[in-house]
């Protein structure tokens, strides 16, 4: 299925090329990659603000899900598998795709009511792939709930990888105690 425009990169307006960590190009990676975007609600605009977003290739993500404590990384699949069959499994419908997208996946709540979302969802190339998992939205309830499940390690190495995939200006209004998940 082609690519959503809402994964692609608001700096560039196009496809992701890179993934953040190696800088590897990913539309070339035959095992896949991660997109991942936050948003959060302003008050002002009465919109939607994406505070980050990035791209990371399989074996980063194998490399970084390394760092996380075995606890963590645990306690959130038990979690998030719980909550799976909030997703409907329609491999070919855009309109079950856009749904899913707009749709917590853990509290099966629109993610516009929220005060902030994320969305994420798994390409080969210049193509998404759609699963039991992705792509999938998850709104601030359920952020705040993975949140109270992060062991003191975990936000160890998240501050790290805060500082890699956040701009400085947004990393000063960022939580200090808010922990990055891919």
């Amino acid at each position: 299925m082609k690519i959503n425009n809402i994964f692609f990169s608001d700096k560039t307006g196009n496809l992701f090329e890179k993934c953040v960590f190696c800088e590897g190009n990913i539309l070339k990676y035959e095992n896949g990659y991660v997109i991942e975007k936050a948003f959060k609600y302003n008050e002002k605009t009465k919109s939607f603000k994406m505070i980050f977003e990035y791209a990371l290739c399989s074996e980063c993500i194998k490399k970084l899900s390394s760092e996380m404590s075995k606890e963590s990384t645990e306690k959130i699949q038990n979690y998030l598998s719980s909550f799976r069959s909030n997703l409907n499994v329609v491999f070919d419908n855009e309109a079950v795709i856009e749904e899913r997208l707009k749709t917590c996946m853990v509290k099966n709540k629109n993610v516009q009511t929220s005060e902030e979302y994320q969305i994420a969802g798994f390409f080969l190339k210049d193509k998404m792939l759609v699963s039991d998992m992705f792509p999938y939205a998850v709104g601030d309830e359920a952020i705040e709930e993975i949140q109270n499940l992060i062991s003191e390690k975990t936000r160890d190495f998240s501050n790290k990888f805060k500082d890699l995939i956040l701009p400085p200006d947004v990393r000063e209004k960022f939580p200090k105690d808010r922990v990055v998940i891919f």
